[in-house]
């Protein structure tokens, strides 16, 4: 007889089948995609800054979504996992996350008409991305005690 899963559930963390790994699970799939986000703005810049006419409608466009999707996970996660280890923390980077990310289109838009603030939109883009991963391994810590 096995007592691993009793030792699991005497702790209180929950099990590989349960809920709250699940749970864990999507949040995990949820960060590593708005932290894929952050990264192909870097790729669809570098392209712009290539050349290509394509990108820059690719930057903005990305750009839009990424502030919706960080800020609507971050409202959800702060609902959804308010009571979890490490969920209001989560909530409150992926809401961070969006609110850096519409400062970051602003100075982008202003640079784009021919404002001096590249030299704050780039390491701020950095950044974003740093930040996105802390989002991820945040999701990784979700209901460890």
């Amino acid at each position: 007889m096995n007592t691993a899963q009793y030792d699991i559930g005497a702790r209180g963390a929950a099990g590989p089948g349960e809920p709250s790994h699940a749970l864990g699970r999507w949040w995990r799939v949820i960060t590593i995609a708005v932290a894929a986000g952050f990264f192909l703005e870097a790729v669809f810049a570098g392209a712009m800054l290539s050349g290509a006419a394509w990108a820059h409608r690719a930057h903005a466009l990305t750009a839009a979504l990424l502030i919706v999707w960080a800020a609507t996970a971050g409202l959800v996660s702060l609902v959804a996992l308010r009571r979890r280890p490490y969920g209001t923390r989560l909530g409150l980077t992926l809401l961070s996350l969006a609110a850096l990310a519409v400062l970051q289109a602003a100075l982008g838009a202003l640079s784009a008409k021919g404002a001096n603030l590249t030299r704050l939109h780039v390491p701020l883009g950095v950044a974003l991305v740093g930040l996105a991963g802390q989002a991820v391994a945040g999701a990784r810590r979700l209901g460890r005690d």
